[in-house]
C-alpha cells in the first residue's frame, strides 16, 4: 500500500489533476464572465447581480428607474412623443403614463387603482411615491414641493423649480408598470443569467475541492519514498525561504495584477476581447499556480527534513543573535558575581580579625569598651582636678575596673570548664553536661558541645546496633544456610550406600531436593532485598488498583488458604481505589504477606483481610491469631533475618516481612507492624493516586 501511495506516477497524476482543476476552473469562470458581459453589451445593462428573488433584481428596478427619469426628463423638456417612445422601448418595456399640467406623454391609459393591481409597478406624485419594485432616484417628479425650496442650488435652478412648483395640478403624476406577461422576457433572461452563474459556481468548486485534496496528498507524501521513511530533497529546497516566500508572493501578486489590468482592459471592448485573451490568462494562470505549488511544496520538505530553520536567514540571524544575547547575559552575570563575590571577600578579610571567630570578637569588643570607658573617666578626672572634683572621676574609673574584673573573671571560669568538657569528651566520657553556664557566647558555645556529646553517643549507639545485626545477620545466615546443607550432605550420604532400597533412595533424594530448594529460595530473597536495599532495584511504577491487587492475590492463594483450615474475612469496597506503585513488586508483598498467614496463623481461625480509603490515602490491613507466643518487638521483626520464632524451628527464612516493607518503601508506601497479645497485623499505606 505504501508503494502505490508514494509513487512517483501517482504524485505526478495528483500534481496534473492540481493544473487541470485550476484551469478548468478558469476556463468556467471565463466563458461565464464572457457570456455576462457580452449579454451587458447587448442589453446595456447587467442581467444578474447575485438576487435570490427575481422581484428583487436590479434589472427590473433600474428599468421602472430609467423609465422614471425618461419620463420625468420629457415632461419638463422638448422631447418628442417619437424620441420618448424609442428610448421608452429601449429602456423600460412596460406600460406608462405621465402628466404635468397640460402635457401628457404615455403609451397606454392608465389609473392609479390599474398601476396598483399590477404585477410591478411605480407611481410618482409631487413630494411623494408608491410601488411594490426598489426605487432609489430623488431627481424626478417626487422633489417638487416646497419642502425642497433652496435644494437646487443656483438662482436659474431655482427658479426652474418654483415655475415648475406653480405649474403643478392635482392630478399630475408618472405611472409605470409591467404585466407578468410583459416581465417574463426579463426574467427569463434573469433566470437565465442566475442558472448560468450557479452551474458555474458549482463546477468552480468542485474542481477547487479536487484540487485541494490532491494538494493535501501531494503535501502528505511530498519527500517521501516507500522504501524508507527519509526525506528527500531536491535542487530546489536549498533555497533560503525567505526567497522562497517571496517567489510565492511575488508570483501571486504579479499573476493577480496582469489578469487584473487584463480585465479592465477588456471591460473597455466586448466580448470577443475576452474570449482572445482567456487562453492565454489561463496559461499564465495555470504556470503561476505550478510554480507557487512547487515552492509551497518545497517548504513542506524542509519542515519534515527539520531544516526549515537551515533555509531560513531570518531565523538562522535570530537564533545566532539570540545565542549572543544570552552569551552576553551570563557574561554579565558572571561579572556581576565575581564582583559580588570579590567585595564579600574584601569585607570578610577586612572584618575576620576581629568579626569572623566570636571569640575574638567578644575579647576585642571588651576590651574596645573597657578602654573607651577608662579613657573617659580619666579625662574627667583630668578636667576636674583643678576644681576638686576629680574624685568622682576616680571613684567611677575604680568601679568600672571592678565590675570588668568580675565580669572577665566570670567568663574565664566558663572558659575553663568548657575546655575541661571538650577533654572529658575527648577521653570518653560522652555523659558529661555542661550546666550553670554564664549568658551569652559561652552558653551557647555549651549547648553546641551537649549537643555534640548527644550526637557521638546516637552515633556510638547505632555502630554498636550496626556491628551487633552484622553479628546477628552473619548468625542467622550461617544457621539456615548451614542446616539445610547438612540435610543435603547426610541423605546424599546415605544415598551412597547400596544397601538401600528403591523407595528410601527416592524418598531421601526428596528430601535432598527440598533442601536444595530451601538453600535456592533464601539465597534469591537475600538477593532481593541486598538488591531492592541498596538502590540497583528498578521500580517501574504505574497506576495500579489497590482493590485488584488484593484480589489478585487472593486469588492465586485460595487453595492454600482453604488447606490451612483458615477462614478468610475479606473487606474491599467495590469502588477503585488507585495508588502509584509497581505492580511485580507489590505482587511479591501480598504473596509474602499472604504466605506468612498460612505459615504461621493458628488453624481454624480468621484472617481478616481489608482495603480501605482514609485519611486521602490508601490502607491495606491484614490480621490474623498466631500459633506461637509472639514475645518480638514489632518495630524490628520487618528486619533481616528477624523471626518471631526465637527457636528458628520453622522453614521461614525471616526475610519475607523485610523484602515485603522495602518493596512498599521503594514505591513510596509505608508498611508497619503492630503486635497486640496473639493478634498479629500488617498495613501498608499509599497515598491515593489522582
Amino acid at each position: 500500500m505504501k508503494k502505490v501511495v508514494r509513487s512517483p506516477i501517482l504524485k505526478g497524476l495528483a500534481f496534473a489533476l492540481c493544473l487541470v482543476c485550476v484551469a478548468m476552473a478558469a476556463l468556467t469562470a471565463g466563458n461565464t464572465f464572457g457570456w455576462f458581459l457580452d449579454e451587458a453589451n447587448e442589453r446595456g445593462d447587467q442581467i444578474y447581480m447575485l438576487e435570490s428573488r427575481f422581484e428583487n433584481s436590479q434589472m427590473l428596478n433600474r428599468g421602472f428607474s430609467a423609465g422614471a427619469m425618461l419620463l420625468d426628463s420629457a415632461l419638463v423638456g422638448n422631447h418628442s412623443e417619437k424620441e420618448l417612445a424609442q428610448l421608452m422601448e429601449d429602456n423600460f418595456r412596460g406600460d406608462y403614463y405621465a402628466k404635468l399640467g397640460d402635457r401628457v406623454l404615455k403609451n397606454a391609459d392608465l389609473t392609479e387603482t390599474e398601476v396598483r393591481e399590477s404585477a410591478f409597478y411605480l407611481l410618482l406624485k409631487p413630494g411623494d411615491w408608491e410601488g411594490n419594485i426598489t426605487f432609489y432616484d430623488d431627481y424626478l417628479l417626487s422633489n417638487w414641493d416646497a419642502n425642497y425650496e433652496g435644494y437646487w442650488g443656483s438662482e436659474e435652478m431655482e427658479a426652474a423649480a418654483a415655475a415648475r412648483r406653480a405649474a403643478l395640478q392635482p392630478g399630475d403624476c408618472i405611472l409605470l408598470r409591467m404585466t407578468d406577461a410583459q416581465a417574463n422576457e426579463l426574467r427569463a433572461v434573469w433566470e437565465e443569467g442566475r442558472d448560468r452563474f450557479n452551474d458555474a459556481l458549482m463546477r468552480v468548486i468542485v474542481l477547487f475541492l479536487l484540487a485541494l485534496a490532491a494538494f493535501i496528498y501531494l503535501l502528505f507524501v511530498t519527500g517521501r519514498r516507500a522504501e524508507d521513511e527519509e526525506v528527500y530533497m531536491v535542487l530546489i529546497d536549498r533555497m533560503f525561504a525567505e526567497c522562497n516566500l517571496a517567489l510565492i508572493a511575488g508570483t501571486a501578486v504579479g499573476t493577480a495584477a496582469v489578469i487584473f489590468v487584463v480585465l479592465d482592459e477588456v471591460f473597455m471592448c466586448d466580448g470577443m476581447a475576452l474570449q482572445a485573451v482567456l487562453y492565454p490568462l489561463t496559461a499564465l494562470l495555470v504556470c503561476a499556480f505550478a510554480l507557487v505549488m512547487e515552492l509551497i511544496l518545497s517548504l513542506t520538505r524542509n519542515l519534515k527534513n527539520h531544516s526549515f530553520v537551515q533555509r531560513s536567514f531570518i531565523l538562522r540571524a535570530g537564533k545566532w543573535c539570540w545565542k549572543m544575547a544570552v552569551r552576553a547575559a551570563k557574561w554579565c552575570w558572571e561579572l556581576l558575581r565575581k564582583l559580588g563575590r570579590a567585595i564579600g571577600q574584601a569585607r570578610d578579610a577586612v572584618a575576620s580579625g576581629l568579626f569572623r571567630d566570636y571569640k575574638v570578637r567578644n575579647v576585642a569588643l571588651l576590651l574596645l569598651g573597657y578602654t573607651a570607658v577608662l579613657a573617659f573617666c580619666a579625662t574627667m578626672f583630668g578636667a576636674m582636678m583643678d576644681y576638686g572634683e576629680g574624685l568622682l572621676a576616680f571613684l567611677l574609673g575604680v568601679a568600672w575596673f571592678i565590675a570588668a574584673a568580675g565580669f572577665v573573671l566570670k567568663r574565664v571560669q566558663g572558659f575553663d570548664r568548657i575546655v575541661e568538657g571538650l577533654k572529658r569528651l575527648r577521653a570518653g566520657e560522652l555523659t558529661y553536661k555542661l550546666t550553670d553556664m554564664p549568658v551569652g557566647v559561652l552558653a551557647s558555645m555549651a549547648e553546641d558541645i551537649n549537643s555534640l556529646g548527644d550526637g557521638m553517643q546516637a552515633a556510638l549507639q547505632n555502630e554498636i546496633r550496626a556491628e551487633r545485626m552484622k553479628s546477628e545477620l552473619i548468625t542467622n545466615v550461617s544457621h539456615d544456610l548451614k542446616t539445610p546443607l547438612t540435610s543435603i550432605l547426610n541423605y546424599s550420604d546415605l544415598l551412597c550406600q547400596e544397601h538401600l532400597t528403591p523407595e528410601e533412595a527416592n524418598d531421601y533424594a526428596k528430601i535432598i531436593h527440598q533442601k536444595g530448594m530451601r538453600l535456592k529460595n533464601l539465597t534469591s530473597d537475600l538477593f532481593d532485598i541486598s538488591k531492592v536495599q541498596s538502590g540497583a532495584e528498578q521500580m517501574i511504577c504505574e497506576r495500579l488498583d489497590a482493590c485488584t491487587l488484593v484480589r489478585q492475590a487472593l486469588g492465586e492463594q485460595d487453595r492454600a488458604i482453604e488447606q490451612g483450615h483458615l477462614t478468610l474475612r475479606v473487606d474491599i469496597p467495590e469502588q477503585e481505589l488507585p495508588i502509584w506503585a509497581d505492580g511485580r513488586k507489590m505482587s511479591r508483598v501480598m504473596e509474602n504477606l499472604i504466605g506468612n498467614c498460612l505459615k504461621y496463623a493458628m488453624q481454624g481461625t480468621r484472617v481478616f483481610v481489608s482495603v480501605r480509603e482514609r485519611e486521602g490515602g490508601v490502607e491495606i490491613e491484614l490480621k490474623n491469631i498466631a500459633n506461637y507466643a509472639m514475645d518480638f518487638d514489632a518495630d524490628t521483626i520487618t528486619e533481616r533475618f528477624t523471626r518471631g520464632d526465637a527457636a528458628r524451628s520453622t522453614e521461614g527464612s525471616g526475610l519475607g516481612l523485610a523484602i515485603a516493607k522495602s518493596y512498599v518503601t521503594a514505591c513510596g508506601g509505608t508498611l508497619s507492624v503492630d503486635v497486640d497479645g496473639d493478634l498479629f497485623k500488617v498495613r501498608i499505606r499509599f497515598d491515593r493516586y489522582v
